[in-house]
């Protein structure tokens, strides 16, 4: 299963108050985010940006302290991630099984809009997620990945 719809899965089972789909897609919006997939000291990791924002593996390296950072392929990806077993996973397990890194700059956004389109091509509603839920789930490592901090607290939505 891709590591998009093992997430919408697990939001739906655990979290279905907080999810919406989303009827009518509006890709590109500013709440609409990415994954990215990279090889971390060996370890695969997820990063959770902005659609528009570009993340290479120096400024992943720069930002976590790491020399060994790679981008995943294609093919990792469908190893790394088979077909999930969604049951098995503890009540505030990772869905991804990995680290996940979020950019500092999506606390001020109060969710989180997630479409399969982005991700893999693939068709599908977007669904929404709170950002506060989002990063309960994950355990996700907040950092300023996109060069653009938000220095103060007071901006924060979560």
């Amino acid at each position: 299963m891709k590591p998009i719809l093992a997430l919408q899965s697990y939001m739906k089972e655990h979290f279905p108050r907080t999810l919406r789909d989303e009827v009518l897609c509006t890709c590109g919006a500013g709440n609409h985010v990415r994954l990215l997939f990279f090889r971390v000291d060996g370890q695969p990791v997820t990063v959770v940006i902005s659609e528009g924002v570009e993340l290479s593996t120096a400024q992943l390296a720069d930002a976590i302290g790491s020399s060994r950072v790679q981008l995943l392929q294609e093919p990792e990806l469908d190893a790394i991630y088979p077909d999930s077993e969604l049951g098995h996973m503890q009540p505030f397990e990772n869905p991804f099984g990995s680290a996940v890194y979020c950019d500092e700059s999506l606390l001020t956004w109060k969710e989180l809009v997630f479409c399969p389109r982005m991700f893999s091509g693939q068709r599908g509603e977007c669904f929404r997620a709170t950002t506060k839920d989002f990063l309960a789930l994950t355990r996700a490592i907040v950092l300023p990945l996109s060069g653009t901090p938000v220095q103060e607290r007071d901006l924060w939505a979560v």
